[in-house]
């Protein structure tokens, strides 16, 4: 049963109620946040494969000479540096230098191909439209194209056999135009679980096709269907952002850690001098991780206290099967409470309990 007339459906809506899966609202669309289980999903991510619908993300194609020289007006990271058939992450930020949105730009051979989340799509899709060069040209996929995500450590030998090429030739943040079992595809080596794996760029009329055939070609190897529930724990793990938490329009990419990203060097791109700024001022909140001393799960929105002050507020939390089933948090914390090893205080239904300052990732898969 739909749940709303007004959601859409990706290509594989039908895979997803052969399934069984629980569907619900997301981004505007019909999606499935688990099938057999959240904890289930996230084993066979970390251990065997887990396949993801992400085909509710925007799918952008660029064109024209200037694409590059036009992109690195409007993001923190470098375009026109990028090699053929490379990909990479950026940002899209306002004035005040919070995040438009962050997203992957793939350099094909013809033509480039932007990746924005779902929720954005709109947002961003109006942006690129406000601040459109001369001599480029867009085009929107959004739902029209499918993408599948294939993630864990047996997902290349899970894939390999279907595909034409030889995966182990496609680098980290690298891609490739070949084939899916005969059908047309960019095989992408990213992802979004902090472990090695591919997303395929497909046309939507050829998804359940691909889906289903991975499924039963792989279902007795442990490659297991994941739903939006397990690939929030994964990332957390990770200690990758999601929109909408460690970055928004007022959480900039400094705060949220990202300055890796952030290329100053380049002469003008939108929210640069706020940037520099906030970087040069350093009395800034800033996103750190947060492992709870006890068995209470951080929620967004809890508040977060060093001794009696309150010093920030919960903006991600789970369980996290991966570090020990410990519970962990980012949390937007002031300065002086965001050290390692600062031991601070999360307010739960009224009552506080203790968590400590920590690293991120949380999780680092073996090499």
């Amino acid at each position: 049963m739909s749940l709303s007339t007004d959601l859409r459906r990706t290509a594989l809506h039908g895979e997803h109620q052969k399934l069984g899966a629980r569907l619900v609202p997301f981004a505007g669309f019909e999606m499935p946040v688990q099938y057999g289980g959240i904890l289930k999903e996230h084993e066979a991510v970390r251990k065997r494969a887990g396949l993801f619908d992400l085909s509710h993300m925007a799918q952008f194609v660029l064109q024209g000479d200037r694409v590059a020289e036009w992109a690195d007006t409007l993001t923190i990271n470098q375009v026109g540096t990028m090699k053929p058939m490379q990909a990479r992450y950026n940002i899209f930020c306002n004035p005040q230098g919070g995040a438009h949105d962050d997203v992957i730009f793939y350099r094909l051979e013809s033509r480039w191909l932007l990746v924005v989340n779902g929720a954005n799509a709109g947002k961003m899709w109006d942006h690129l439209n406000a601040n459109l060069a001369d001599g480029v040209h867009l085009e929107n996929l959004h739902g029209r194209n499918a993408l599948i995500a294939i993630q864990g450590p047996k997902s290349v030998e899970m894939l390999q056999p279907h595909v034409n090429l030889d995966l182990a030739s496609v680098k980290y943040y690298f891609c490739a135009e070949a084939t899916v079992y005969g059908r047309p595809a960019i095989l992408a080596r990213t992802g979004y679980t902090g472990e090695d794996g591919f997303e395929l760029f497909l046309f939507g009329d050829h998804a359940a096709e691909v889906w289903g055939s991975l499924l039963s070609d792989h279902g007795a190897e442990g490659l297991e269907p994941c739903g939006f529930g397990a690939r929030d724990v994964l990332r957390l793990e990770a200690g990758m952002p999601l929109y909408g938490h460690e970055l928004t329009e007022t959480i900039t990419p400094v705060q949220a850690g990202l300055t890796w990203a952030l290329k100053t060097s380049k002469p003008e791109f939108i929210g640069r001098n706020a940037l520099i700024e906030q970087m040069e001022g350093d009395d800034f909140s800033r996103i750190a991780g947060l492992v709870m001393s006890g068995r209470a799960p951080a929620r967004e929105g809890y508040k977060v206290f060093l001794g009696d002050r309150e010093v920030g507020e919960v903006r991600s939390g789970s369980m996290a099967p991966a570090v020990e089933n410990r519970n962990i948090a980012t949390a937007l914390l002031s300065k002086e409470a965001a050290t390692v090893g600062t031991v601070l205080a999360v307010e739960i239904r009224g009552q506080r309990h203790e968590a400590t300052v920590v690293a991120t990732p949380f999780y680092k898969r073996a090499k």
